[in-house]
């Protein structure tokens, strides 16, 4: 997004809805919160206790050397999917 001020939230896991959500309701600035409808049914864990995800930090599923998957959104699932693939297949240590 191109306009000074204005950020964009787009959580992949019910983890970063949680954080983003909170986050973004501390927020001055106007921001828009994005919501992909596959992960609707998405399950996962989401901590009881206070966190917040800060604006502007990569998340890092999976770490390694070979190679960097740059995904957002539903397509995190996808990219992990790959990887877990490529390893299979022994294109990844």
């Amino acid at each position: 997004m191109h306009i000074p001020g204005l950020k964009v939230a787009l959580p992949s896991t019910p983890y970063d809805v949680k954080g983003l959500m909170k986050s973004t309701l501390r927020d001055d600035n106007p921001i828009i919160f994005v919501e992909h409808k596959a992960l609707y049914n998405t399950k996962g864990h989401v901590p009881e206790e206070e966190y917040l995800i800060p604006f502007g930090q990569a998340a890092v599923r999976r770490p390694g050397d070979q190679i960097t998957l740059v995904a957002m959104g539903q397509m995190v699932h996808r990219a992990m999917q790959a990887a877990v693939r490529l390893e299979q297949e022994g294109n990844l240590g």
